[in-house]
């Protein structure tokens, strides 16, 4: 291997890292980190897991905060340092992510195709890299990964899967597809002959250990249900629940590894085993079938894309050594101090920009006496719960407490359709917090006497007649 080589792959692996840095550090837009920094904040004041909220007026079920340990943590570090907190912790959610691809590429290439489908893999989940606990499941999902994908090669299996998923059913519900992918795995490692796998009954007893552990989670058997809950009623209100729109460079990127990964093992044929094909399509359904799998899928698809990359090279990929590995920590951890160091400047307290400046709102809606019923836009509902706990939204971003003919009606009401002045009064909601260009905000103030307390941003804060 020529020192230019060796050069330009660490080059490549420095350049990824910096990118993964910059992602992790760069502006967002997310509704959903307001919820989630409210009920890290209750979990922490409460430690209570299971139960009716204090903000929640329409919901007909209790919240189950199956994804309690990131919210707490990072309701503990905003608390601490303030909003730049989250910030930091989505940087080091970004380049564990991107070190974990790194060390999984290399089993199969060297450190430029790695870093190269490392990098790639980043853009393609880029749409949900935004900070929420599903940052950990992306994390652990890759751990996984590497865990089976060594067991392949090397026969011995790895049984600290099992802490790694009762922690990870401690985080976020998407330990699903982590079992999933180990059963996959373990059927192509079971089909193959007696002196080329482990034995059938460890790989029986390791998903079963896999899978029964997270019953013994803080949130018990319960953990096994609750995502199936949410899905309910998400699949038909979140988009990220829907099928994978084809139109942006996240679906490009993650196709786009697919597609070049299966052309170069149909020009360089040669005989490869079964589990990598089952891999790669394993990962095109999950890209294809639901949004919020993308990411999923990058990881799964990275190490094939950087296995195809080597051998488009046409030479062997750089041994892997102790010094390469000590070096891809000491590079982690410099880039984590380094993104602590960028999210606590200016830029990091103003990071979230949504639902941007809404201070003039925020004011009047601090001069409400406690418990008043707000009309609220669904996506603003978080930062609602976060910024005006006292207050109580007719609906929230937890989909899951409420029953599905309440969401319907909500729905409903928002596009104006036949019924919504007689959800509105059922509310008796007494101000108004919606979008102002939208079809309930025009509604309510042509058509039900709501008048104007505040425009600002893309929001108009509205107050009911004789409130």
């Amino acid at each position: 291997m020529s020192r230019i080589s060796t050069r330009l792959g660490q080059v490549a692996f420095v350049g990824g890292l910096l990118v993964a840095v910059a992602w992790g550090t760069s502006p967002f837009s997310e509704v959903d980190t307001w919820w989630h920094l409210r009920e890290g904040d209750h979990i922490l004041k409460t430690w209570s897991l299971v139960g009716t909220d204090p903000w929640a007026s329409f919901a007909d079920r209790p919240y189950v905060a199956t994804q309690w340990l990131p919210e707490a943590v990072a309701a503990w570090t905003v608390n601490g340092v303030g909003a730049w907190g989250v910030v930091w912790l989505r940087a080091v959610a970004v380049i564990a992510l991107y070190l974990t691809l790194y060390v999984l590429c290399r089993q199969v290439a060297g450190r430029l195709p790695a870093s190269l489908a490392a990098v790639v893999a980043l853009l393609g989940a880029g749409a949900s890299l935004n900070p929420r606990p599903q940052l950990v499941s992306f994390v652990l999902f890759a751990v996984v990964y590497l865990a089976w994908w060594r067991t392949l090669h090397d026969r011995r299996l790895r049984w600290w899967l099992v802490p790694v998923f009762w922690l990870w059913g401690c985080c976020h519900p998407l330990w699903m597809f982590g079992l999933l992918l180990g059963v996959v795995l373990s059927v192509f490692l079971a089909l193959r002959p007696a002196g080329e796998r482990p034995g059938r009954r460890g790989l029986l007893l390791l998903n079963l250990a896999c899978a029964a552990v997270l019953a013994l989670t803080p949130l018990g058997p319960r953990l096994l249900t609750v995502p199936f809950d949410v899905a309910g009623n998400a699949a038909w209100i979140a988009e990220e629940w829907r099928a994978t729109p084809l139109n942006n460079v996240f679906a490009y990127a993650t196709l786009g590894m697919l597609m070049v990964t299966a052309v170069l093992w149909i020009r360089r044929p040669r005989a490869r085993p079964p589990w990598q094909y089952g891999v790669l399509v394993l990962a095109l359904a999950m890209a294809l079938w639901m949004w919020r799998l993308v990411p999923l899928a990058c990881v799964l698809a990275a190490p094939l894309f950087a296995e195809a990359l080597q051998g488009a090279l046409g030479r062997p990929a750089e041994r892997r050594g102790r010094t390469e590995w000590r070096a891809v920590v000491a590079a982690g951890v410099l880039a984590v101090l380094f993104a602590a160091g960028t999210a606590a400047g200016p830029k990091g307290s103003v990071a979230q920009t949504y639902p941007g400046r809404l201070d003039a709102v925020s004011a009047r809606l601090d001069g409400l006496p406690a418990g008043t019923v707000v009309l609220n836009d669904f996506a603003v509902s978080g930062w609602l719960l976060w910024a005006h706990p006292d207050l109580r939204p007719v609906v929230d971003l937890r989909v899951e407490i409420y029953s599905a003919d309440y969401l319907h009606r909500y729905i409903r009401a928002e596009k104006v359709r036949p019924g919504w002045e007689d959800y509105v009064r059922s509310t008796g909601a007494g101000m108004a917090l919606v979008q102002a260009t939208s079809p309930l905000g025009d509604a309510l103030q042509g058509r039900a006497g709501w008048t104007v307390v505040t425009r600002e941003g893309d929001f108009v804060l509205l107050k009911a007649p004789g409130s």
